[in-house]
C-alpha cells in the first residue's frame, strides 16, 4: 500500500469514526427527555463554559505574572529607599543609626535578614547583631532572577538551608560606590504568589460549571431570572481597596507598624472634591482592642485642636471593621525628610521661623480647655520630633500625630515605667519614666531646633536602658560651639529649652515663643511664610 493510499484510508476511517460516534451520542441524548429538549441550550452553555475556562486561564496567568512583577517592584522600591536613606549615615559611620534603619526595615518588610555593607563588603549593620564587622557571605547556589533598575534580585540558600530571595542595591555617593544594601525574604512567598491563584482557578471551574448547569435548568423551566436587588446601602457607605466612605484613596504616603497613610480625595455626590489625608489601621490590628482604643483616643484628642499650626482632623469612623482618621492634607514634607535631603543645617532665620510656629501650636494644645467645664485638658504631645513637624510648599508649619499624647480627660493606656516617644527626643523625666507635662514638649522642641540648625541629632540610642542611663546625665554642648554663626541669644534660648532641671527650663511654650519673637526683632529678621514657601519650592522643585 502506498503512502497516499494509507493516508486516504486513515481519513475515511476517521470520518466514519467521528460520524458513528456523533450518531451514537445523539441517539443516547435523544433517549433522555431533558437533554433532548435542551440540545441547543446545552450546546451554547458548553461553548460558553469552554470559552470561560480558556479566558480564565489567560486571565489568571496574567494576574500571576502581574502579582510577581508587583512583588519584585515593591521589594526593589524598598531596597532603593533604604539605600538612599542609609547613604549619609554610612558616610559618617553612624553604626547606631544604620542599625535602627535595619531593624525598622526588617520589621516593615518581614525580612529574614537585612544588611548594610561598606565598600569592602564588610557588614556595618545587620538584623543579626552577631554578624557585625564580618565579611558578607553570598548565598549558596545564588542565581539571578531578574533586575529592576539598579536592583539585583537573586535566589539562593542561606547557611541554615533556608531558600530566600534577595534584593541588592549599591549605595553610591557622587557616582562612587560606598556600600551595598541587601535584604532577603523566604522563597516561600514567591511560591505562594505563583501557586496562590490555584484555588481561584478551581473555584472558577466549579462556578462556571454550576452556572452552566443552573442556566440550562432555568431555561428548561422557562423561569424568568430576576435581576439582583440593589443594596440599600449608599455607595458612600461601602469600603473597598480604593475607597473608604466618601474618601477615594489615591496614593499611599507612608506606612508604619500600626497604620497606613493615604493621600485621598473627599468626594461628595454634588461633585465637590477636596484633597485629604486618610490614616487607616492595618487590617491585622483591627481586633487589637488596646491599639484601637489608642487610635480612637488620638482621633478624639486631635479633633479638639483647631489651630493653624496643628494638622486638623475632619472625620473619624469605622467601616467594615477598619478604623480610619480623615485629616487635612499638607502638600509638603516633614522636617526629617527636609534634613535628609539637605544634609546640612537650616539657615538661622528659617529655623527661628519654624520654631516660632511650632511653639505657637504647642502652646495652644497645652492650654486647650474643655468646652463644657472650662477646665484645662492638659494635653502633652510627647512625640515632638522632625518627623512630626510638617512644612508645606505654601510656607505653613504644622504639628502632626498626637498618637501617644496624654490628656487629663483621657484614661492612661500606658503601663507604669513604659517609655512613650522616640528615644532620641525624650526629656530627662520621660527617660526616667516619671510623670510628664508640657515642659517635656519644650525640651523636645530644644532638641529639634538644635538638630535642624546643626544637622546633627543630639541623642542616638538603640535601647530604653541606654536612654535612661544617658539622657538625665549627658552634658549637651552649647550649639554655638558646633556652629559659630549661631547668635548668642538663640544659643541661650535653645540651651534653656534643654535644661535637665525643669525649674530652669521655659515654664511653657508661650514663654519660648515670646523669647524667639523678641530675638527675631532684635536681629531684625523679616523672614515669613512667603520666604519659607519660596525655599521649599525652589529647593525641592515643586511645580
Amino acid at each position: 500500500m502506498t503512502a497516499n493510499q494509507r493516508a486516504s484510508t486513515t481519513m475515511i476511517w476517521l470520518k466514519q469514526f467521528t460520524t458513528s460516534t456523533f450518531t451514537s451520542l445523539n441517539s443516547k441524548i435523544d433517549r433522555i427527555d431533558f437533554l433532548r429538549r435542551n440540545k441547543k441550550i446545552i450546546a451554547v452553555a458548553s461553548v460558553l463554559w469552554i470559552a470561560l475556562l480558556i479566558g480564565s486561564h489567560f486571565v489568571f496567568n496574567a494576574l500571576a505574572t502581574s502579582r510577581l512583577d508587583d512583588f519584585f517592584a515593591s521589594g526593589a522600591a524598598a531596597v532603593e529607599r533604604l539605600a538612599e536613606e542609609s547613604g549619609p549615615a554610612l558616610l559618617d559611620d553612624e553604626v547606631l543609626g544604620l542599625s535602627r534603619k535595619v531593624a525598622d526595615f526588617t520589621q516593615e518588610q518581614e525580612a529574614v535578614f537585612t544588611a548594610i555593607l561598606n565598600h569592602e563588603s564588610r557588614i556595618m549593620a545587620h538584623s543579626n547583631p552577631d554578624l557585625l564587622n564580618r565579611p558578607h557571605t553570598p548565598l549558596d547556589g545564588s542565581a539571578n532572577l531578574r533586575s529592576v533598575g539598579e536592583v539585583s534580585i537573586d535566589g539562593g540558600r542561606m547557611a541554615d538551608g533556608l531558600a530566600v530571595t534577595t534584593f541588592t542595591r549599591e549605595i553610591t555617593f557622587s557616582g562612587v560606590k560606598i556600600g551595598t544594601v541587601i535584604f532577603g525574604i523566604p522563597q516561600a512567598k514567591l511560591q505562594a504568589l505563583r501557586s496562590g491563584l490555584t484555588i481561584y482557578r478551581v473555584m472558577t471551574l466549579l462556578l462556571a460549571t454550576l452556572a452552566a448547569v443552573g442556566g440550562v435548568f432555568l431555561m428548561d423551566r422557562r423561569g424568568a431570572v430576576k435581576p439582583p436587588v440593589p443594596s440599600a446601602a449608599s455607595d458612600l457607605d461601602r469600603m473597598d481597596g480604593s475607597k473608604i466612605g466618601p474618601y477615594r484613596l489615591r496614593e499611599k504616603i507612608a506606612q508604619g507598624g500600626m497604620a497606613e497613610l493615604y493621600m485621598a480625595d473627599y468626594v461628595r455626590r454634588d461633585g465637590f472634591k477636596r484633597a485629604m489625608a486618610v490614616k487607616r489601621v492595618l487590617p491585622h490590628l483591627a481586633e487589637n482592642q488596646d491599639f484601637i482604643n489608642m487610635f480612637i483616643r488620638e482621633a478624639r484628642l486631635a479633633a479638639l485642636l483647631q489651630h493653624p499650626n496643628i494638622v486638623q482632623i475632619f472625620d473619624f469612623g469605622k467601616l467594615q471593621n477598619a478604623y480610619f482618621i480623615a485629616m487635612e492634607y499638607i502638600d509638603g514634607m516633614n522636617l526629617g525628610q527636609i534634613m535628609a535631603r539637605l544634609r546640612s543645617g537650616l539657615q538661622v532665620n528659617m529655623a527661628m521661623f519654624i520654631a516660632i510656629k511650632i511653639s505657637l501650636g504647642l502652646d495652644y494644645s497645652h492650654k486647650r480647655k474643655d468646652d463644657e467645664s472650662g477646665k484645662p485638658l492638659g494635653i502633652v504631645h510627647r512625640d515632638i520630633s522632625p518627623q512630626n513637624i510638617l512644612v508645606s510648599y505654601q510656607g505653613e508649619v504644622k504639628i502632626s500625630d498626637f498618637g501617644i499624647s496624654k490628656a487629663n480627660t483621657e484614661p492612661s493606656l500606658t503601663q507604669a515605667g513604659v517609655i512613650k516617644g522616640k528615644l532620641s527626643y525624650l526629656s530627662p523625666e520621660q527617660a526616667l519614666g516619671q510623670p510628664v507635662d508640657h515642659q517635656s514638649d519644650v525640651y523636645a522642641m530644644g532638641l529639634v531646633i538644635y538638630e535642624i540648625l546643626t544637622a546633627r541629632r543630639v541623642y542616638q540610642f538603640d535601647t530604653d536602658i541606654e536612654a535612661i542611663r544617658t539622657i538625665p546625665e549627658m552634658v549637651i554642648d552649647p550649639i554655638n560651639q558646633i556652629r559659630s554663626d549661631i547668635p548668642e541669644g538663640l544659643n541661650r534660648i535653645i540651651m534653656k529649652c534643654l535644661e535637665k532641671d525643669k525649674q530652669s527650663r521655659y515654664a511653657d511654650a508661650r514663654e519660648l515663643h515670646d523669647d524667639l519673637i523678641r530675638l527675631k526683632a532684635e536681629l531684625q529678621i523679616p523672614y515669613d511664610a512667603s520666604d519659607l514657601s519660596t525655599f521649599m519650592r525652589k529647593t525641592f522643585e515643586h511645580a
